[in-house]
């Protein structure tokens, strides 16, 4: 087995442990107890790495990912956002993808490794200004982008109208589902239904969690960005009342008739509602699919309203749909002839979902070291790349780059500002 220069493990042991972390999701103390058990079955394994080496391995890779060079061309597409923990640091990241290579791969919705990281900034704030400084430092390395893609971030928009007064050329996109959702809190605020019926939702998971009938719990509405996690509430709502609508010998023996009624009986009342929801939900779906395979193109409307006219739209639906095909036809506007422009975030969102995964219970101490992991995640942990990497970046740049990025964590903090109370003094 090939060992990188200095290293006791091959190359092919560090991209076990990568993998492991980074793609079944275990944590590092996981990965090692998993080359424990399939050693025997592992050619030139002769012994385990410990949990914090594999950690080390990840940074290294993670900081050669942000620092290494990119190619300058023209067709780079951003992508930006913030991530936020406990305190008042926000961290910007910025990923890249270039628009040849997801034509090559025909394109479809974005996957991490095909996204490159250009930034990965702790920010104390985050004005305008300071995004486009960041913009700025990116653009040294890629270049002049074709497009910038955000969630629509006060923001964010502000810094890239800044940069756009340098870089004209350059579009400005705005990310579809987030747009949906508030096409669809629009709808959902203005129907006099929908506030009883959540307020009903609550009331019921009290009735019945400690119940025999606590598989009819609805499911928990997400306190951020609930308009974006609906159609899971929606759906309980129309798979429930299709079982209130069975006969009763085909209803489960187990479940209490009357514990069903009480519990869930409310529901026929807003079956007419539940339908229109449920189309409102379909609208969404279908404008996500079509601009997360193909983006915003010149017949990118069109295509979505053939689409979304094999439905039955009425009311609501049909004002959602209307609504989508127009804001599509405005971004499509930004698309040359035969071009297609990355039109969804989320994959930048999976990220940084995936990075708050890596840095874990460390999340409670703010940022920590381990942001670095959103920059790793996008990498192909080849044997060649882990080679290239780790010749490249040493453990003392990783401290060097928290030390400069990162500063002060909160868990320091707390030590230094709540010292423990002297021996013997009593606190009441």
């Amino acid at each position: 087995m090939v060992r990188p220069a200095g290293h006791q493990y091959g190359a092919l042991v560090m991209q076990w442990v990568v993998k492991l972390v980074l793609q079944a999701a275990t944590s590092f103390r996981g990965a090692s107890a998993v080359l424990e058990v399939f050693q025997p079955w592992l050619l030139g394994l002769e012994r385990i790495p410990a949990p914090n080496t594999g950690q080390r391995w990840l940074l290294r890779l993670g900081l050669y990912e942000l620092q290494r060079p990119k190619d300058v061309a023209a067709d780079w597409v951003w992508m930006m956002d913030h991530t936020i923990q406990i305190g008042s640091t926000k961290c910007l990241l910025i990923v890249a993808v270039r628009l040849s290579a997801w034509e090559a791969a025909g394109r479809g919705a974005l996957a991490h490794d095909d996204l490159t990281v250009l930034a990965l900034e702790p920010m104390q704030r985050s004005s305008g200004s300071d995004v486009c400084q960041q913009m700025q430092s990116a653009l040294q390395q890629t270049g002049e982008p074709r497009a910038v893609l955000t969630d629509g971030g006060s923001d964010l928009k502000r810094g890239i109208a800044e940069f756009q007064q340098a870089h004209p050329q350059v579009a400005a996109l705005s990310d579809i589902k987030h747009k949906m959702a508030l096409f669809l809190q629009s709808e959902l605020d203005r129907d006099p239904q929908w506030s009883p019926f959540v307020t009903q939702v609550g009331q019921t998971k009290a009735r019945l969690q400690q119940t025999v009938a606590a598989c009819l719990i609805p499911p928990g509405l997400k306190t951020k960005a609930r308009y974006m996690n609906l159609a899971e509430l929606v759906d309980w709502g129309q798979r429930t009342l299709g079982y209130l609508d069975r006969p009763p010998a085909a209803r489960d023996p187990g479940l209490p008739e009357v514990k069903v009624e009480a519990g869930v009986g409310w529901l026929r009342a807003y079956r007419e509602s539940l339908g229109h929801w449920q189309a409102s939900m379909d609208v969404v779906e279908i404008t996500l699919a079509v601009v997360r395979e193909n983006g915003y193109h010149t017949e990118a409307a069109s295509f979505l309203q053939q689409r979304l006219a094999a439905g039955v739209l009425e009311g609501p639906s049909q004002r959602m749909a209307e609504q989508a095909v127009a804001f599509v036809a405005a971004q499509s506007t930004a698309a040359r002839p035969g071009e297609h422009l990355p039109g969804s975030t989320e994959c930048l969102e999976s990220l940084i979902g995936k990075g708050k995964r890596l840095e874990g219970q460390q999340s409670r101490s703010g940022f920590t070291k381990m942001v670095l992991g959103m920059a790793a995640a996008v990498i192909q942990p080849t044997t060649e790349f882990i080679r290239e990497a780790l010749a490249t970046v040493k453990t003392c740049d990783v401290h060097q780059w928290c030390e400069q990025k990162l500063g002060e964590s909160l868990q320091s903090q707390r030590r230094r500002t709540l010292k423990p109370l002297s021996a013997g003094t009593k606190t009441g």
